[in-house]
C-alpha cells in the first residue's frame, strides 16, 4: 500500500501499488508521483504505531514523557506541570518543599504509582484522565 497526498486538494489516499501517475479519488486530479518522470505528488510517510507511548496525544503531550517525569521527578509535581495541571503541581511542590522530606514520601509514592499507571495504560485512558479539563486534580 502506498499513501499519497494530492497537490491540488491536499487530501491523503492510498493505492495498491506504486504507480508513475495516480488520480485523486476526491477531486479527480491526475498527477505524477516520485516514481514517475516528474515528482509532483508527495508520498506520505507511514503513521506511527498506535501503541507507541511517546507519540503525542490530541493535546500534544506524550504519556511516556509524563510517566517518566512522574516516576523520577513526581514528588515535585513536574509531571502535572508538563500536563498543564498547575494546581496539583503546586500542591505536590509545596508539600515536598515545606515538609523538608518528612511528609514528602507520600507524594513520591503517589507519583511513582501514577507514572506506572501512565506507562501501562492505554492512550485513551490517559487522554480521558489527563486531557479532560473538568478533572482538575487527577490522581488514579
Amino acid at each position: 500500500m502506498y499513501k499519497y497526498q494530492c497537490p491540488n486538494c491536499k487530501s491523503e489516499f492510498t493505492t495498491a501499488g506504486q504507480q508513475p501517475s495516480v488520480r485523486c479519488p476526491y477531486c479527480g486530479n491526475t498527477f505524477q508521483t516520485a516514481y514517475g518522470s516528474q515528482p509532483y505528488g508527495r508520498q506520505v510517510p507511514p503513521a506511527a504505531p498506535a501503541n507507541d507511548i511517546f507519540t503525542p496525544g490530541r493535546s500534544g503531550k506524550s504519556r511516556g514523557v509524563a510517566g517518566l517525569l512522574a516516576i523520577f521527578l513526581g514528588s515535585l509535581g513536574i509531571h502535572y506541570f508538563y500536563l498543564g495541571k498547575t494546581t496539583p503541581g503546586l500542591v505536590f511542590l509545596l508539600v515536598s518543599l515545606l515538609s523538608c522530606g518528612t511528609v514528602a514520601v507520600i507524594p513520591a509514592i503517589l507519583s511513582v504509582i501514577q507514572g506506572i499507571m501512565m506507562l501501562a495504560g492505554t492512550q485513551a485512558d490517559f487522554e480521558q484522565k489527563y486531557d479532560n479539563p473538568a478533572v482538575s486534580f487527577p490522581m488514579f
